[in-house]
């Protein structure tokens, strides 16, 4: 490995019902440690992996996996899946959007018409119609 090469490091905190999460990197002998919350998992993990590795760590080449074993880590990964899916159905519906009101615009209607008929008001379809692109 290079000097600017980093090698990327899967770590593990799992919660343990006493308040903490338990993090552990696999792939390092040793190492472990606990954090209150999980914004915190980062810096610790790449403080244990130097004190075993004795190798200085980017904390962008840690890939932090939360595990919960119970029905709330269920519900927790459904709601980021599906707040996912909601977030790539935005994206779509905005694109449609832009693409409506462009059509509609470059036959004739006025922006009320628009807003009315794609489902947004007057002044954001007059926006969209100033800023599309030919």
């Amino acid at each position: 490995m290079t000097a600017t090469e980093q090698r990327t490091y899967t770590v593990t905190a799992t919660w343990d019902d006493t308040g903490w999460w338990v993090v552990t990197v696999p792939h390092v002998p040793g190492a472990i440690t606990q954090v209150r919350r999980l914004d915190q998992v980062v810096a610790d993990a790449a403080e244990v992996i130097e004190i075993q590795t004795g190798e200085q760590v980017d904390p962008a080449t840690l890939d932090v996996v939360p595990v919960l074993d119970d029905e709330a880590g269920q519900v927790a990964a459904d709601a980021r899946t599906q707040r996912r899916r909601a977030d790539e159905v935005t994206r779509e519906a905005a694109e449609t959007t832009r693409r409506a009101v462009r059509l509609l615009h470059e036959r004739g209607f006025t922006v009320r018409d628009i807003g009315r008929l794609v489902g947004i008001t007057h002044q954001r379809a007059h926006q969209l119609v100033t800023t599309a692109s030919p």
